[in-house]
């Protein structure tokens, strides 16, 4: 299959290594320093599961240079969905799946408006993975699993397909029941841990360990629950307790990367997480005060320092 990497961090650039060591057809688009040392020494990925150096790689900071593509495996930050959809629109052809890979639920429409809807698919990560330096990533743990699917939870030639590519570069890939609640329990978690990280300003061990900031994660997940129901989405009964049950089990030193990014006074994804929250639920009057206070104490850092 012939992949572009859109996006080429500690996601899509361990995913897209993975997939290049297997023999696929992958390009990475990239941009600054990381570019630079991907086109001149490769990409290079740490991991337990087995280091890679993809050398040479096909890498450039613009897609048209690229060629259409089978499948494009979107991400970037969600506060860049609108500008990367149109730098891709070029090498999307009339059979191309795009799989975002970001944090939060409003982008998928954003992607439909710029790229059709046809050609949008629904996913979720599970990995901890950074760049650590120019050119190099590390993969955190064992953990990299890639929930993939037809939003209308439909089998295709092209998901079927790169199904089998992950199966080759021995990525996780199980085939979801519904893709839509895979993307909304996912949502549940990061506006959760994202949340009580930023406001508390610690990592999770200590935010889950105290009563009071426990509180604030149940009314958090409690909310984003209660609209994605509004929603008519199709939540376990005991999605509340799988929430917390998963948020119990993270190490005690995860960091959201939202906080992460706030430590460093980059820009944040507060809009798409716990804003995107409060503004979905005010169009089926849902009242999120937990939520709509964590975006309201980050809004004056959403742009960075």
């Amino acid at each position: 299959m012939k992949i572009v990497i859109m996006g080429s961090g500690g996601v899509g650039g361990y995913f897209g290594a993975r997939l290049a060591d297997a023999g696929e057809d992958v390009s990475f688009v990239a941009r600054g320093s990381h570019l630079e040392a991907i086109k001149s020494k490769g990409l290079q990925v740490k991991s337990e599961l087995g280091n890679i150096s993809i050398h040479p790689a096909s890498a450039s900071s613009k897609p048209g240079d690229l060629g259409t593509a089978d499948i494009i495996l979107f991400c970037v930050k969600a506060y860049d969905t609108e500008s990367a959809a149109l730098a891709i629109k070029p090498i999307v052809g009339p059979e191309t799946g795009v799989i975002p890979f970001l944090n939060g639920i409003e982008h998928l429409k954003k992607l439909q408006r710029t790229l059709g809807e046809k050609t949008v698919l629904g996913g979720v990560a599970n990995i901890s993975a950074l760049i650590t330096s120019p050119g190099a990533i590390e993969h955190f743990g064992t953990i990299q699993t890639l929930r993939i699917g037809e939003l209308d939870n439909r089998k295709s030639d092209r998901l079927t397909e790169f199904r089998a590519a992950c199966e080759k570069a021995k990525i996780d890939a199980p085939i979801p029941e519904n893709i839509e609640t895979e993307l909304w329990q996912k949502f549940v978690m990061i506006c959760t841990l994202a949340g009580v990280n930023c406001l508390t300003r610690l990592p999770l061990g200590d935010c889950r360990n105290n009563t009071n900031s426990r509180k604030l994660m149940l009314s958090l997940a409690n909310e984003v629950i209660a609209v994605a129901r509004a929603h008519d989405i199709n939540l376990p009964k005991e999605q509340i307790e799988l929430t917390i049950k998963l948020l119990d089990n993270l190490p005690a030193n995860m960091k959201a990367s939202m906080l992460a990014a706030l430590e460093r006074g980059d820009k944040l994804e507060a809009s798409a997480l716990n804003g995107a929250v409060d503004r979905l639920g005010q169009t089926k009057g849902i009242d999120t005060p937990a939520n709509r206070i964590v975006y309201e104490a980050l809004a004056p850092h959403e742009n960075g320092s």
